[in-house]
């Protein structure tokens, strides 16, 4: 069975385990099912995703050469599964300088949309605070995004993690709360 049929097999927790643990640190079965992730069929591209996130749960440095690209691909408006695997990388990985700019523009609209997952919404806050810290003149025009986020208290975990990005980015401005 190849990698492809392994993949859609069935939509379960215990596949992606088996299809994550198979691809291992395999470079080369890890740039097949990087080549499911970027699919347009959307049935490859949200259960290769899954095993993706498994990966990069395990071994985020083999998610660092496909970054960029990754980012690049959130510009054709992908599922919503890959756009929460690509920014939950961005919290941890050290994002191309190439593509920051982009990244920084598409996290925003995140934050901006009334379309968006809250889990892509949450990463987002983080990954571009992260990118605040190497350019904080950055923060200003983030910190109002998240503070309309967390008076709307759109869930839980918005409220929580915005409350402390807001703390972080403060800090990076020097400016206290309002």
């Amino acid at each position: 069975m190849n990698l492809r049929e392994r993949v859609l097999k069935e939509n379960s927790r215990k596949n992606w385990e088996s299809v994550a643990a198979y691809v291992g640190t395999d470079k080369k079965l890890l740039a097949e099912l990087m080549q499911l992730f970027f699919s347009t069929n959307k049935r490859e591209a949200q259960l290769s995703s899954q095993v993706v996130s498994d990966i990069s749960d395990k071994h985020p440095e083999l998610m660092q050469p496909h970054l960029e690209k990754m980012i690049r691909h959130l510009k054709t408006n992908p599922i919503d599964a890959f756009k929460r695997v690509t920014i939950r990388l961005c919290q941890f990985l050290e994002v191309p300088e190439s593509v920051e700019g982009e990244l920084f523009e598409m996290g925003i609209d995140y934050l901006k949309s009334t379309e968006e997952p809250i889990a892509v919404k949450a990463f987002a806050m983080t990954a571009l605070r992260r990118i605040c810290e190497k350019y904080p003149e950055l923060a200003a025009e983030l910190i109002p995004y998240i503070e309309i986020l967390v008076e709307e208290k759109a869930s839980a975990g918005i409220v929580n993690r915005g409350e402390k990005e807001l703390k972080l980015l403060r800090k990076l401005t020097g400016v206290g709360h309002p």
